[in-house]
C-alpha cells in the first residue's frame, strides 16, 4: 500500500488506486487520535468540507463517520463550499481544525485531503508529519467495522452567509457598482458558484456568469486558473465588451484575471499594483510576505513605500503561518494565490478577484491602461518557470548543488545564494531558482529578469546545472 504523504498542497492521489475509502477512514482515525491528545476543552468540534469533484462528498461522509465514532462533533457546510469560507467558519465557531476533500488543480480522477488548523490555515509540515506518523503507527491494527454515526454529533452549518458578509465588509463593492464596470465570472464548475457571482449581482453590479453549475468532470478542463483553461472566458470578455474577466479554481482559493483585450494576467503582473493600491489608497499598514518564487516587483513596491518583505518556501501554509505570527498585512504566492491578514488569513480567490475589481474601478482606467501606467514607474520583470522530470541522476545533482560552495555564471554578477526552498541564485538584476516540487515528481526551475530573452536564458542555465 502506497504511503500517505502530505506535500505542498495536502495529500493527493488517484481515486480507486491510492485514494480509497480505506485510506480516508485510516487518515480520519489518525486525525481523531491527534485531536484527542491535544490539550483543550473535552468537547472537540471540527469542520469537514469538500469540493464539487466526483465522490468528494462521499469521502467527506466516510471521514465524518469515523470522527463521530470518536465522539467528535462534525460540522458540514450545506453543500460543497470554498475553502476560505470553511476557514472562516473554523475560526468563528472556535473549532479545533478541519479536513477538506479536494485535489485542487489535478485531473478529475484525483482526490485529496487538506488539513486545516484552529487558525483556519493549512497545517504546516510539522503538523502533517505528526499525522503521517500516526497513520503509520495504527495502519497495521486499524480495522473498520461498520457502525452508524451518532446523528447528535453531525451538524449542518450555513457558512455561506457569514463568509459573504465578511467579504462585503472587506471589499468596497459600492466603488465597483458606481464605476459600472462590466464583469464576466467563470466559476469553472467549482465551489465559487453562488458565491462570487451572486455577491456581485446582489449588489447591483452587472455580470455574466459561466460554468456556474456543478460538473464533476469540469467540462473537460482542469479546474485551475491558467491561461489555457480560461480561453472561453477570454473570448467572452472580448465579444461582450467587458472590462474584466474573473475566475476561481475548484476550491476557490486561487484567482484568475482576464483583461478587456482578452489577455490572461498572472499573479506576478497583477499583485504588485494591487499591493500598491492597498498601501496608498486603502492605507493598510504592515509588512508583506511572499513565496520565494514570486516576482521581485513586490519587493520594489515595498521598498518604494518603506515596507519590509519576508520570503518563505513555496506552499501557502508557510505564508499563512507568517501572516498569523508577524506584522504582515498580505501574503502572496506566484500561483495566483493570496491572503489578507484579517478575520481569516487564508488564501482566497474570491476576495482577491473582488479587490482587483475595486482597484480597477477606483482607477477609472482600463486594466491595460492601469498596468501600463504601473510599468512606467516600475520597469517590467519577466517571471518564467519550467520543469524537468526528477530522475535519480537529476535528484542527485540537485542535492549536490545544495552542498556546493563555488559557482560561476559567465556574464552574470552573483550577489547572493538563498536556500529558503531549494537553491536561489540572486544576480544584479535577475534571479534563478531550482526547487523540488512538493506536489509532483519534478524539479521546478524559475527565473526572473528584465527581458523575456534573459529569463529564458536563465531557465536554460538552470537546466544545464541539473545535467
Amino acid at each position: 500500500m502506497a504511503e500517505i504523504k502530505f506535500g505542498t498542497d495536502g495529500w493527493q492521489a488517484k481515486m480507486g488506486r491510492d485514494f480509497t475509502f480505506a485510506k480516508v477512514r485510516l487518515t480520519a482515525q489518525a486525525f481523531a487520535n491527534l485531536l484527542k491528545r491535544t490539550p483543550g476543552n473535552k468537547e472537540i468540534a471540527v469542520m469537514i468540507n469538500y469540493d464539487s469533484r466526483y465522490l468528494s462528498e462521499t469521502f467527506a461522509q466516510k471521514a465524518a463517520q469515523i470522527l463521530t465514532l470518536n465522539k467528535i462533533h462534525v460540522f458540514f457546510p450545506l453543500r460543497d463550499a470554498p475553502t476560505p469560507a470553511m476557514a472562516l467558519a473554523i475560526i468563528q465557531k472556535q473549532m479545533r481544525g478541519g479536513i477538506c476533500f479536494t485535489a485542487s488543480l489535478n485531473e478529475p480522477i484525483y482526490n485529496g485531503i487538506k488539513i486545516f488548523t484552529a487558525n483556519g490555515t493549512p497545517a504546516l509540515p510539522s503538523k502533517t508529519l505528526l499525522l503521517e506518523n500516526e497513520i503509520k503507527k495504527i495502519a497495521a491494527s486499524f480495522r473498520f467495522k461498520h457502525q452508524y454515526s451518532d446523528p447528535s454529533l453531525i451538524h449542518y452549518l450555513d457558512i455561506r452567509s457569514p463568509y459573504l458578509n465578511h467579504i462585503a465588509a472587506t471589499v468596497h463593492l459600492d466603488i465597483i457598482k458606481h464605476a459600472r464596470i462590466k464583469i464576466i465570472v467563470d466559476n469553472l464548475f467549482g465551489t465559487s458558484r453562488d458565491y462570487l457571482d451572486r455577491l456581485l449581482s446582489d449588489h447591483g453590479i452587472e455580470i455574466t456568469a459561466i460554468h456556474n453549475y456543478s460538473d464533476s468532470y469540469f467540462g473537460g478542463v482542469i479546474p485551475s486558473c491558467s491561461k489555457s483553461n480560461l480561453r472561453e472566458l477570454a473570448r467572452l470578455v472580448v465579444s461582450k465588451g467587458a472590462d474584466i474577466g474573473l475566475a476561481t479554481d475548484i476550491d476557490s482559493d486561487r484567482f484568475g484575471i482576464i483583461d478587456s483585450r482578452g489577455r490572461f494576467i498572472d499573479a506576478n503582473l497583477i499583485m504588485p499594483p494591487l499591493i500598491e493600491y492597498l498601501i496608498t489608497v486603502r492605507k493598510i499598514s504592515g509588512d508583506i510576505v511572499k513565496s520565494v518564487s514570486s516576482t521581485d516587483q513586490i519587493t520594489r513596491v515595498a521598498e518604494r513605500h518603506q515596507r519590509k518583505v519576508h520570503e518563505t518556501p513555496v506552499g501557502f501554509k508557510f505564508l499563512a503561518d507568517m501572516l498569523s505570527s508577524r506584522n504582515v498585512f498580505i501574503g502572496v504566492e506566484s500561483t495566483n494565490g493570496a491572503a489578507l491578514n484579517g478575520a481569516c488569513p487564508c488564501r482566497d480567490g474570491i476576495l482577491f478577484n473582488l479587490l482587483i475589481c475595486e482597484m480597477l474601478a477606483h482607477s477609472q482606467l482600463s486594466l491595460p491602461q492601469l498596468l501600463s501606467q504601473f510599468a512606467r514607474r516600475f520597469p517590467p520583470l519577466f517571471n518564467r518557470e519550467t520543469q524537468v522530470a526528477k530522475s535519480s541522476p537529476r535528484r542527485e545533482k540537485f542535492h549536490s548543488l545544495l552542498q556546493e560552495k563555488n559557482f560561476s555564471f559567465p556574464g552574470l554578477e552573483l550577489l547572493k545564494i538563498k536556500y529558503i526552498d531549494g537553491i536561489k541564485f540572486i544576480f544584479a538584476n535577475s534571479w534563478l531558482l531550482l526547487r523540488e516540487s512538493g506536489t509532483s515528481h519534478v524539479i521546478r526551475i524559475c527565473a526572473e529578469a528584465p527581458s523575456l530573452r534573459q529569463a529564458q536564458q536563465l531557465l536554460q542555465t538552470g537546466r544545464k546545472l541539473l545535467e
